[in-house]
């Protein structure tokens, strides 16, 4: 069997796997089994490269990883960052503005050495866990470039909270939502974008990329990719824009979606993705 024509990018967290447990060993051995049959393995993911290094570590990568929600392109094991998008210089004005509109909100600001928490005022528990992960340092320390901004608060708070930042009019920047948490990026950038700057670059052809994911970040990917694949739990309107729906992430969702392949080899190759279906 030939993977060859195959490339397949997966999302991290509660896709991949989950943070604070790991992968499952059902998706790392498929995944090793995939990449020894040709075929191309990669992330898309909105982590920055150094939360994601000893997370994946022991993963065959053999293909470019779309990072920063679509904002940055990286190589792993390695680390080396191919191409970024930074955010614009009043991105942390910006910030500071959303910080404003309620006490809860807990600011992690990201550039490239990493993530620090620019919050320390919340004494709720989430706030402590946030500074128990991230350095705290002051928002007068937290150097540029700004890769991203996170804004973590309670999640039934989060949609409104979202809709109140948007509000904002802030310009050349966008916020995407997780389900619990938001995040400032850059203008006009996603998944999705990543994707298709990846693909002009490598010349390879969208039709025979392959992603699976499971939450609001990973929308424009689902409308991107050739054969989009989400996880069991996906909410439905994402859940909509998907070819197939596979198992729970600790379940091993990708391996799932790896065994789907070796099991349809008739339907591999090239400009033969976008017409697939599932049984």
């Amino acid at each position: 069997m030939d993977f060859s024509n195959i490339y397949l990018f997966s999302d991290i967290d509660g896709t991949l796997g989950v943070a604070g447990v790991g992968i499952p060993v059902r998706n790392y051995d498929a995944i090793r089994r995939f990449v020894r049959k040709g075929g191309h393995f990669g992330l898309c993911t909105g982590r920055w490269v150094t939360d994601i290094t000893h997370f994946v570590r022991g993963l065959p990568v053999n293909l470019p990883c779309i990072i920063n929600n679509g904002a940055a392109v990286c190589e792993l094991p390695s680390g080396k960052i191919l191409s970024s998008i930074p955010l614009p210089a009043q991105a942390m004005n910006y910030a500071r503005e959303i910080a404003a509109l309620d006490p809860c909100i807990q600011v992690i600001g990201v550039n490239e050495s990493g993530y620090y928490c620019l919050s320390d005022r919340s004494d709720e528990k989430e706030a402590h866990l946030i500074r128990e992960r991230f350095p705290v340092i002051s928002w007068d320390t937290f150097e540029g470039p700004f890769l991203k901004f996170l804004f973590s608060c309670p999640s039934e708070q989060s949609e409104q909270l979202l809709s109140r930042a948007r509000g904002l009019g802030h310009k050349d920047v966008c916020y995407t939502w997780s389900g619990m948490s938001f995040e400032m990026i850059p203008a006009g950038i996603n998944k999705g974008t990543g994707l298709l700057s990846l693909c002009a670059a490598r010349h390879i052809p969208r039709e025979n990329t392959v992603f699976i994911g499971d939450s609001y970040n990973d929308r424009e990917m689902f409308m991107t990719a050739g054969f989009p694949v989400c996880v069991a739990g996906t909410p439905k309107d994402l859940a909509g824009l998907c070819r197939m729906q596979v198992g729970e992430c600790l379940s091993g969702a990708v391996a799932d979606l790896i065994e789907w392949l070796e099991a349809h080899p008739e339907q591999l190759g090239a400009r033969r993705l976008k017409s697939w279906g599932a049984d």
